[in-house]
């Protein structure tokens, strides 16, 4: 039996978000370019947590301007990008 996903909340920061899109075509479960074009984190992500997925956290990796950050949603630390 394996333990369950790790749950996490995704914060970006939207000074910093230029819109490229990468994050939503990696991870479209978890994020998606709002209205106003910044990246937003969907549903669970936003508050309360969801699970960790590799493709989220290759989606967070390659930002090209680092701005999402993976928190853990039970600690509140600091999952990715490592600092």
């Amino acid at each position: 039996m394996t333990a369950p996903a790790e749950a996490v909340l995704v914060r970006v920061d939207r000074a910093r978000c230029i819109g490229s899109g990468m994050c939503a075509l990696g991870a479209p479960g978890a994020l998606a370019l709002g209205p106003d074009g910044v990246a937003e984190p969907v549903s669970g992500y936003a508050d309360g947590g969801a699970e960790l997925t590799p493709e989220l956290t290759d989606a967070v990796d390659y930002c090209p301007v680092e701005a999402l950050t993976l928190l853990s949603a039970r600690g509140g630390y600091r999952i990715a990008p490592a600092e």
